[in-house]
């Protein structure tokens, strides 16, 4: 009765540090997929950001190149001989 109790105690126990380990060595290899699902908020959120930063650097771009333009007009010219 003990050798036997004793015999599923050890196959238990290695199932438990199979199965805790396990997730730990796959994690480490190469093909494991994970599909991150974003909320309806998280989208909404995500895409206002993106517009606010697109418009920001289309207003900056914009300026730089007003800037760019002014510059170069004051700029006397260059001849080639």
């Amino acid at each position: 009765m003990v050798k036997q109790l004793r015999s599923k105690l050890g196959m238990i126990l290695l199932l438990i540090g199979t199965v805790l380990f396990s997730g730990q060595t796959t994690a480490q290899t190469h093909g494991h997929f994970y599909l991150v699902v974003k909320s309806a908020d998280m989208l909404l959120r995500h895409q206002a950001d993106s517009d606010e930063i697109r418009q920001a650097a289309e207003d900056s771009a914009a300026d730089f190149r007003e800037q760019h333009f002014h510059v170069k007009e004051r700029r006397p010219g260059i001849h080639q001989l």
